[in-house]
C-alpha cells in the first residue's frame, strides 16, 4: 500500500513538472515573438524635408524616394533650392534627407569636403554610372573640347564663344570653369549660368533650328534618350572617371526616424530606372505621380528598399 501512495506521487510530481515545462516553453515562444515583432523599425518623426535642385535626374529621384516614404506613414515635403543649400541645410539640420543630387567623389568634392563632418552619407544609391562632360548635338561637327579652342568649323565665332550651364552652384560649372576651360584653353569662352530646365530648353531650340550649341550636361538625363547628342572628348581626364549618386542625411535622423534612415540606407537602383522617370516626367506626368508609378511598378525592387520596416 506504501509503495501504491509512493507511485502515485511520483507520477504527480513529473505531471507537474511537464506543466511547468510546458508553460515555461509557452512563456518564451511569446517572448520571442514579442522581440521578433519589434524587429521592424518605427518610423520616429513623420515629418521629414527632403531638399532637391531641378536637375532631372534630382526630380525623379526625390519622387520615387518621397512615394517609397509616404507608402509606410511618412509626410515629404520637398523644397527645391540651390545645390549649396542641400548641403548646408542637411548640414545645420533645417532638412532632412537628398537624394540625386549628391555625386561624389568627384562633382561635389568641394561641397563634401566642407560638409562631410556634418552630414551622414547613407548609402550609394547609383553606383559609377554618372558621367558629366560638354556635349553638343550630334550634327554639330566638332569632336572634342581642344576644338573650342581653334574655333574649329568657326563653331566659337557662331555661339558667341558661349557655353550653355546649369546653376551657378552645381559641382560641374565649377569643374568646367575653374579646370576645364583655363586646361583647354578657352580664355575666349565664357560659362553662362542659367538653371537645368533652362538649358534643356536652350537645347531643344537649337536642335528644332538645326543650330550649333554646346552645353554642360550629365547622364543619366533624358536629354540623351530624346536627342541624338554626343560628349565632347575630354583628352586630358578633366571632368574625372564615372561618378556615384549618394543618398545622404542630417545627423540625427536615425534616431529622430528610423524607418527613414533604414529605408536609404537600403536604397539602390540603376541609371536605367533613373531614366524610365524621367521620360514618363518629361511626356507630361506629373513627377509625383510619376514617381508613384515606378514604384508600382517595381515591387520587388522597393521591397529590398523597405526590408525590415512596418
Amino acid at each position: 500500500m506504501l509503495k501504491k501512495f509512493h507511485l502515485i506521487g511520483s507520477v504527480v510530481v513529473v505531471m507537474f513538472f511537464i506543466i511547468l515545462s510546458a508553460c515555461g516553453s509557452g512563456a518564451d515562444n511569446s517572448s520571442t515573438s514579442s522581440a521578433d515583432s519589434k524587429t521592424d523599425t518605427e518610423l520616429g518623426k513623420k515629418e521629414l524635408t527632403m531638399p532637391y535642385v531641378s536637375w532631372a535626374s534630382a526630380v525623379a529621384g526625390v519622387n520615387v524616394v518621397k512615394a517609397v516614404l509616404e507608402d509606410v506613414g511618412y509626410n515629404i515635403e520637398l523644397k527645391q533650392v540651390s545645390p549649396g543649400v542641400v548641403f548646408a541645410s542637411l548640414a545645420d539640420q533645417s532638412a532632412d534627407i537628398s537624394v540625386g543630387t549628391v555625386t561624389l567623389p568627384n562633382t561635389h568634392a568641394d561641397y563634401w569636403k566642407k560638409y562631410k563632418d556634418q552630414i551622414v552619407d547613407l548609402s550609394t544609391s547609383i553606383k559609377n554610372e554618372v558621367t558629366i562632360g560638354l556635349a553638343v548635338p550630334s550634327y554639330v561637327n566638332i569632336d572634342s573640347i581642344e576644338d573650342l579652342k581653334k574655333n574649329t568649323n568657326d563653331i566659337g565665332d557662331k555661339l558667341d564663344w558661349t557655353i550653355t550651364g546649369i546653376d551657378p552652384g552645381a559641382g560641374q560649372m565649377k569643374i568646367t570653369k575653374n579646370n576645364v576651360m583655363p586646361n583647354y584653353g578657352l580664355n575666349k569662352w565664357n560659362l553662362q549660368a542659367s538653371s537645368g530646365p533652362a538649358m534643356t530648353a536652350a537645347l531643344k531650340k537649337a536642335i528644332d533650328s538645326h543650330d550649333p550649341i554646346v552645353v554642360t550636361l550629365w547622364e543619366p538625363h533624358w536629354a540623351f534618350l530624346e536627342w541624338d547628342l554626343k560628349y565632347l572628348k575630354d583628352p586630358n581626364n578633366l571632368f574625372g572617371e564615372p561618378d556615384s549618386l549618394h543618398a545622404v542625411a542630417r545627423q540625427g535622423l536615425k534616431k529622430d526616424a528610423p524607418a527613414a534612415n533604414k529605408i536609404l540606407k537600403q536604397f539602390h537602383w540603376t541609371a536605367k530606372d533613373m531614366g524610365e522617370v524621367m521620360v514618363m516626367i518629361q511626356d507630361g506626368m506629373d513627377p509625383y505621380e510619376a514617381g508613384k508609378k515606378w514604384v508600382k511598378n517595381h515591387p520587388d525592387k522597393v521591397s529590398k528598399w523597405t526590408k525590415g520596416v512596418k
